[in-house]
């Protein structure tokens, strides 16, 4: 390889880490399993589609022509530096003015005693030629600024800690009146910061939280009167620009926040390229025994299943990262009027570590979308220039989707990185550059009169703009509306509620209407008799603070129930809720739950609305249930909605509530209706498990007769546990609700089928049964032949022994006597019993950690501190590696992954790598003890057990061999306790070795043939 290639080599591999992005930057959720050496980074090249890499930095034309787009489309640069650098967010207001944010502070913001950096300009085309020549500094010296939306003649902005409210006043296009309107967003990332202050149909404005919360005030003049905290820990944020109000919302959103045309919200996060938030917490507050998993929907594949197709050399410090999306951002839902119809209600999300942009179709799917991608294989736009840094788009005025490139050599900030890189020296390479991009199909003519066209419009003319087919002209229109709080308009809005050609125009008269405070009952009833279920769906959202008082409009709404399609469904179902006393609507809501079954946000909202009534609404269901087809009561839905409904009574723990439920439970005795039968017991089980309770407790009250049908149940369940015929699923989902039935019941069932010749799956699902009851004799099966079990047996078994006192003291009894290594633990159990609600217990496991280290390992542990301390030279080290760790560790495209992949080293310290190299089985996953396994024929094996099968195991040795070996040949299995890795790499590696060792898996990434002198401060 020729020097100047390998230096081009080393400065990409510096600059294109796994983007945490500038803009997009979070803690990455890791999964990884810890062994010997531990969690490790691996960067590794994802794509090189160009044997010519374009020196970058390219001026914007350049760049464009590494660029490559959808083939029916084309780029066009609106602005560059100097008159922009370093855009994160546009805006365009209704007098022509595109408005561009400018985060200039990134990545460290400024130095002690140095002004903020950020800015906010305003551009405009003066000769009308599509590219944005005049640039004025509107507002300079701003902390970390990430938004920006017209209000009223200025702008709302998010910046530092703050939302404030920025205006000229006398015309020379600069901010004399600057306002703050709240404050406490946290402050403690320079990225992680509140963005996109977004105009929503319902006329809050949104915010985005960036991740790290904070807690919220006032500080408006006017507002400050009533003004509370509001924490956002978790959550988003939106106020009402003309009242004040503000609240926390469901999110969390990272850099980014959109909606489609219907006041969907859409946020995104590094590993999320575009999140619907379905479940709003406002809903959720009304019934405070509803657990949900989730608020949002992952629209877009996200994390592991995302995948990005980049042109090119993208870097990922994570191998499992590659091809992925690890930096999302800017997501955004193209809205306008100039793309081709297939390209509407699409979402875009930039990718800056891939140097990307990424299209979804989005397709209806119960209450949210699920999606597609726009080409296989393909992305919207990909570039070869990799400073092309994509982190924000925006719809514009004429159609276009417009495109925000910071244009940097490093989108990452420094708190995210290796240590070994946190001073690089090129994080602020291309700090003077930017460009605005327009994306446009090819040919496409625009009529520039459309930038101005609302500017100075009569109140008329801004009604007429609300049936726009462009989604910024319609927004832009009710926004001035909004602000200008003209009721003489009324009339016209109602004419277009009633003959708007457009659905999208008839939504947003309404919401006008209610900006305006003149929303009538008369109008409503008008909107629900609509044609489109997407305008009754918004009819139905603004009925729901009349629903209590107008019983009309009630009736109104409750008679869409049999008509509605997926989201009317959803909306109906959290809206009635609203309606006071719902005691009358029982069957319309287990009949939404029924005809919404298999849609889980359905599900939840009936559950948010109607938390007195469940018990009500489960008998309905079943009534309905039973009189419907009979393939219906197969349906997964149906037994998820049984379960949930269960799920939710338990926690309330009233008796008659409990026991009606039980008694339902009980008389559902067809065959037929066996699996809702386990569900509904499993829901209640659960729940009231969770609360101390136990079903025990409560069938005793049942009537002679439930009692019998519970008790015939629980032999069904037993009796498919124990049939060796019974189907797998079957026998699992038996095998689950034996947990609750007792342990005279079930004990004798489960224990032999833990001791029998059947499949590990089901051993270790009478393991999970068994393990809530108390019976001695538990805790002695469990513990017979731990040695011979296999890694998930194991686990099973320590959880089992964990869950209960006796149980724990017995597992410490064998520790104690050297019949299992502590190391098996692992660190989640260890760390249970370090923390132990027992005493004793807990005195117990720290003195047997304390002792869990050989003293001849800490006396070598302690005799190589010094190798921490010395010059270290990686390619030395890489050959130490070559040398002593191939066998069953890979590095790059160096050696045999029989180990975890251990390359990953961006979180993990020398210190950490010293003790797990020198001491491996301090803490070992059990995935990967080694085992002994002695055949029938007296021959030895050993290696870890990379797979079961049910009839054969396959272990894994040194140098990646694997033998798979029938169960029925083997004699002896055991675990022998310790690591793969041996002990003793001392003998073999000096303290000069261990350092240049742990230098080469600390900095591996860096080479390309030559070793910067400094790897940490790159030159």
């Amino acid at each position: 390889m020729k020097r100047a290639k390998r230096l081009t080599f080393k400065q990409r591999l510096l600059r294109n880490n796994d983007s945490i992005s500038g803009i997009a930057a979070s803690g990455i959720r890791w999964g990884f399993v810890v062994l010997a050496l531990g969690v490790c980074l691996q960067l590794t090249l994802a794509a090189e589609k160009q044997t010519a890499v374009p020196k970058s930095p390219l001026s914007p034309e350049a760049s464009l022509k590494q660029t490559v787009v959808h083939p029916d489309f084309e780029m066009q640069v609106v602005a560059s530096e100097p008159n922009v650098i370093n855009p994160v967010a546009v805006a365009f207001d209704e007098t022509g003015v595109l408005w561009v944010v400018e985060m200039t502070d990134y990545p460290h913001g400024p130095k002690p005693g140095e002004n903020p950096k950020s800015r906010i300009k305003l551009l405009r085309d003066k000769d009308q030629d599509g590219y944005y020549e005049t640039a004025t500094v509107f507002a300079d010296k701003l902390l970390f600024a990430t938004g920006v939306q017209p209000w009223k003649g200025g702008l709302i902005v998010t910046l530092a800690g703050k939302v404030q409210f920025m205006k000229d006043t006398n015309g020379d296009d600069k901010a004399d009146v600057v306002e703050t309107w709240f404050t406490g967003f946290k402050e403690e990332n320079s990225q992680l910061r509140a963005n996109h202050p977004t105009l929503g149909l319902d006329n809050h404005i949104y915010i985005s939280n960036g991740l790290r919360g904070g807690s919220v005030i006032a500080t408006h003049p006017e507002w400050q009167k009533k003004a509370k905290q509001v924490p956002i820990n978790g959550l988003d944020f939106r106020f009402h620009p003309l009242s004040g109000k503000y609240e926390s919302i469901s999110g969390i959103g990272q850099f980014g926040l959109t909606f489609d045309d219907y006041g969907n919200r859409f946020v995104c996060t590094n590993r999320n390229p575009n999140k619907h938030i379905v479940l709003e917490n406002r809903y959720l507050k009304r019934n405070p025994y509803l657990a949900v998993k989730s608020v949002y929907h992952d629209v877009s594949p996200d994390g592991e299943d995302s995948r990005v197709y980049a042109i090119s050399r993208t870097w990922t410090t994570s191998t499992l990262h590659a091809g992925q999306f690890t930096a999302a951002c800017g997501v955004t839902i193209y809205r306008g009027d100039l793309f081709p119809k297939g390209f509407y209600g699409n979402s875009f999300t930039c990718e800056p570590t891939a140097n990307l942009v990424h299209r979804d179709v989005m397709t209806p799917m119960g209450a949210t979308y699920d999606s597609k991608y726009g080409r296989d294989k393909v992305e919207f736009i990909a570039s070869r220039d990799e400073w092309f840094r994509p982190v924000n788009m925006a719809n514009g005025p004429d159609g276009a989707l417009y495109l925000c490139d910071m244009y940097r050599a490093v989108i990452e900030h420094p708190q995210f990185m290796p240590a070994e890189l946190k001073e690089r020296s090129d994080l602020n390479d291309g700090i003077d550059r930017g460009r605005i991009y327009r994306i446009v199909p090819k040919n496409a003519k625009i009529d520039k009169s459309v930038y101005t066209s609302l500017n100075n419009a009569t109140p008329e003319q801004l009604v007429t703009a609300l049936g726009s087919k462009s989604a910024w002209q319609r927004e832009t229109a009710a926004r001035l509306i909004f602000e200008h709080q003209d009721t003489s308009i009324q009339p016209q809005l109602e004419q277009l509620v009633s003959n708007g050609k457009s659905a999208q125009a008839r939504i947003q008269a309404l919401w006008a209407l209610e900006g305006l405070g003149k929303l009538s009952d008369a109008v409503l009833e008008t909107a629900l008799k609509d044609a489109s279920q997407r305008v009754k769906e918004q009819a139905v959202r603004l009925s729901e603070p009349r629903l209590s008082k107008n019983s009309k409009l009630k009736e109104q709404v409750l008679s869409l129930v049999d008509s509605a399609d997926g989201r009317l469904r959803f909306q109906l179902a959290i809206s009635l809720g609203e309606a006071g006393d719902v005691s009358s609507m029982v069957d319309q809501l287990a009949r939404l739950m029924l005809k919404g079954a298999d849609d889980s946000w359905t599900r939840a909202a009936v559950f948010s609305s109607a938390p007195d009534q469940t018990v009500a609404i489960f008998k309905s269901f079943l009534k309905q249930l039973n009189a419907a087809d009979a393939r219906v009561s197969t349906h997964a839905g149906v037994t998820d909605a049984v379960r949930e409904m269960t799920a939710v009574i338990g926690p309330r723990l009233k008796a008659d509530e409990i026991e009606e439920t039980l008694s339902l439970i009980a008389r559902m005795d067809s065959d037929q209706q066996l699996v809702l039968q386990i569900a509904g017991f499993e829901g209640l089980g659960n729940s009231l498990r969770r609360r101390g309770k136990s079903i025990s407790q409560y069938q005793t009250k049942l009537s002679e007769a439930d009692q019998q049908q519970l008790k015939t149940f629980y032999q069904k369940l037993v009796d498919a546990a124990a049939n060796p015929k019974t189907p797998l699923a079957q026998k699992l989902n038996a095998i689950g609700i034996l947990q609750f039935v007792g342990f005279d019941m079930s004990g004798k069932t489960l224990l032999s089928l833990i001791q029998g010749a059947v499949s590990q799956e089901v051993k270790i699902a009478a393991i999970g049964a068994i393990s809530p009851y108390s019976d001695q004799e538990i805790g002695v099966v469990l513990m017979d032949g731990f040695a011979t079990q296999t890694p998930g047996m194991r686990r099973a078994i320590l959880d089992a022994m964990l869950s209960n006192q006796d149980r724990t003291n017995l597992l410490l009894d064998a520790i104690e006597k050297d019949q299992i290594k502590i190391s098996e633990l692992g660190p989640s159990r260890s760390s249970r019993l370090q923390r132990h609600r027992n005493p004793e217990i807990k005195k117990r496991a720290a003195k047997l950690f304390a002792a869990a280290i050989p003293a001849d390992r800490k006396k070598v542990l302690a005799a190589y501190q010094a190798s921490l301390k010395l010059k270290a030279n990686p390619l030395d080290g890489k050959q130490v590696f070559v040398k002593n760790c191939v066998t069953c560790h890979k590095i790059g495209d160096v050696g045999v992954n029989v180990a975890p992949d251990i390359g990953d080293s961006r979180t993990k310290t020398p210190e950490y790598l010293l003790t797990n190299i020198l001491d491996p089985n301090r803490a070992i996953d059990a995935n990967f003890f080694s085992y002994t396994i002695v055949t029938i024929d007296g021959v030895v094996h050993t290696g870890i057990i990379s797979s079961d099968s049910g009839a054969s195991i396959t272990l894994t040795q040194p140098e990646g061999k694997t033998i798979t070996v029938l169960k029925e040949e083997i004699d002896e299995m055991k675990s022998n306790g310790v690591s793969l890795m041996p002990v003793g790499l001392e003998k073999t590696i000096n303290p000069q070795q261990m350092a240049d060792l742990i230098s080469f898996i600390k900095n591996w990434r860096y080479l390309s043939g030559q070793v910067p002198k400094d790897i940490a401060k790159p030159q």
